[in-house]
């Protein structure tokens, strides 16, 4: 690793859960990752403030800054937040993570080179791999340690690596705007800054609108990459501890602005695409809109049909039940594991790639279930206790 001036970002917003931020930076330590960590925090907890203002005793390798913000009561904070944060920003690159995540270094170099040679690409991003692990049915501090229970490629059917590099802005919507993996992408700085000016000015009171937006708005910028041969971001899954709505989506729903937020997307979106092709904006509009149309016909499907019925009566009845299927030990992690390296190499990952990542899903591997980070995290786990609870 380089100890040139870093090219990257780590733009780490924190809400809650600081044993995962220290278990995030703990692996950025050892891994020796070269980039600058800017952490902007939402709800200060004044322990691990003052371990990161003083970062250099506890993680002596890391280039962090560290900054507290006034608490994410809202989305609105959040947004604010966000942009601050990535306004602070001094490098070519950034990228946005959460903090119950892993990075893995190869990937994100790979990432990175293409966008130094690429200047028509606005991001680029390695694969997005899933992974759980196994703490055991009572454990309080929900997955920070224990052996992987869980693999997958992808961490959703959304995030499988395409590249969406048509020259035409509306062709690059039309197929890339249910993309979820740009969100963990690396990013050129100003990209970022530009689309959390336009979430704040408005406002989205829904989080998959939200998300609706950052994956267009960045197709508006320029061409999009997600790299098939490499991994670069690890999501755990089962860390979040409660919904972003307090009830449930249909309750959040008619208590926000959610037509209205939708229409401000729709407007915003389809003029940028349609005076970059010089074309008809309200073609583009209902395209967007049959797009999105789409996306919430298969949402309700899955959240409130008639299997998802099913699932809440086992939650209402067997909790137990449903805390065991969650967090039991699986027999099969084993085979995911060697069946992810194995789509690597279907994908064209090079041999010399598959053995650096094995390399560093071992280092992670080391950080989970391993002495050191045990013994380090201990005091913590005490100090801290279950206060570890955030939305992901």
């Amino acid at each position: 690793m380089t100890t040139a001036s870093p090219r990257l970002t780590i733009l780490l917003p924190l809400k809650g859960r600081p044993l995962f931020t220290l278990r995030f930076l703990w692996h950025a330590e050892k891994a020796r990752l070269p980039y600058r960590f800017l952490i902007a925090d939402g709800q200060v907890e004044p322990r691990l403030a003052e371990l990161l203002e003083n970062s250099r005793e506890v993680f002596p390798r890391l280039d962090i800054e560290y900054i507290r913000y006034p608490n994410d009561v809202d989305f609105s904070h959040f947004y604010r937040k966000l942009l601050d944060a990535a306004q602070r920003v001094r490098t070519p690159y950034t990228m946005v993570v959460d903090n119950d995540d892993f990075l893995a270094f190869t990937g994100l170099e790979r990432s990175l080179d293409f966008l130094e040679t690429n200047p028509d690409y606005v991001c680029c991003g390695g694969g997005l791999a899933g992974f759980s692990v196994y703490s055991g049915l009572g454990d309080l501090n929900h997955g920070l340690v224990g052996p992987f229970n869980k693999f997958s490629y992808r961490y959703t059917v959304h995030d499988r690596s395409r590249e969406f590099s048509s020259t035409s802005v509306v062709e690059r919507l039309r197929q890339g705007s249910r993309n979820w993996w740009s969100y963990y992408a690396v990013f050129r700085a100003d990209a970022l800054v530009t689309i959390w000016r336009e979430v704040v000015e408005v406002d989205f009171s829904d989080l998959q609108l939200f998300e609706f937006f950052c994956a267009m708005r960045t197709l508006t910028l320029g061409k999009t990459r997600s790299d098939r041969t490499t991994i670069a971001y690890l999501r755990q899954y089962n860390t979040s501890l409660r919904s972003a709505y307090s009830k449930d989506w249909v309750h959040h729903l008619l208590r926000s602005r959610f037509t209205d937020d939708f229409d401000a997307m729709i407007n915003r979106i389809s003029a940028l695409a349609a005076a970059a092709d010089d074309v008809d904006q309200k073609a583009v509009a209902e395209m967007l809109r049959n797009i999105c149309e789409e996306w919430l016909r298969e949402f309700l499907r899955v959240n409130f049909g008639e299997v998802q019925g099913l699932k809440q009566i086992l939650r209402d009845r067997t909790p137990g039940l449903v805390t065991w299927l969650k967090k039991r030990r699986r027999a099969f992690v084993g085979r995911e594991r060697a069946a992810l390296f194995l789509q690597l190499a279907k994908d064209s990952a090079s041999e010399g790639y598959r053995e650096a990542f094995r390399k560093e899903l071992e280092a992670i591997e080391d950080v989970l279930t391993g002495p050191a980070f045990s013994r380090f995290i201990q005091p913590f786990t005490v100090e801290f206790g279950a206060r570890g609870s955030a939305v992901a």
